[in-house]
């Protein structure tokens, strides 16, 4: 699931994000205050779909070379309306289906 979700935000695809989710499941990004921008805190799969439907659309958010490290765990370089840095995305979370309950990504 991990490596679906990744090529998702490398390819801006907001609908194949959204599908890695489960329908209650969150999403929790820390790294747009790196550029001065309020943190993600997204709630659901259609809440997570329709933000990054959002984001991607007005370019606000980049991610590209992603590494997977483990079956919960990569990092990738991501640029949130500013210079790219250095990111972990890390599941701690599947439901019983095998969807993302819940991901939290942080700088590295």
């Amino acid at each position: 699931m991990l490596e679906k979700a990744l090529r998702a935000l490398v390819e801006k695809d907001y609908k194949a994000f959204a599908a890695c989710f489960s329908e209650d499941g969150k999403y929790f990004d820390y790294c747009p205050a790196c550029n001065g921008k309020d943190n993600y805190f997204v709630y659901g799969s259609a809440a997570i779909e329709m933000f990054y439907r959002n984001r991607f659309t007005f370019d606000h958010v980049t991610v590209s070379e992603p590494v997977v490290e483990d079956e919960k765990t990569a990092s990738f370089f991501g640029a949130y309306e500013g210079p790219y840095l250095f990111a972990r995305f890390e599941i701690e979370e599947f439901d019983t289906a095998g969807l993302i309950k819940k991901a939290v990504v942080h700088p590295a």
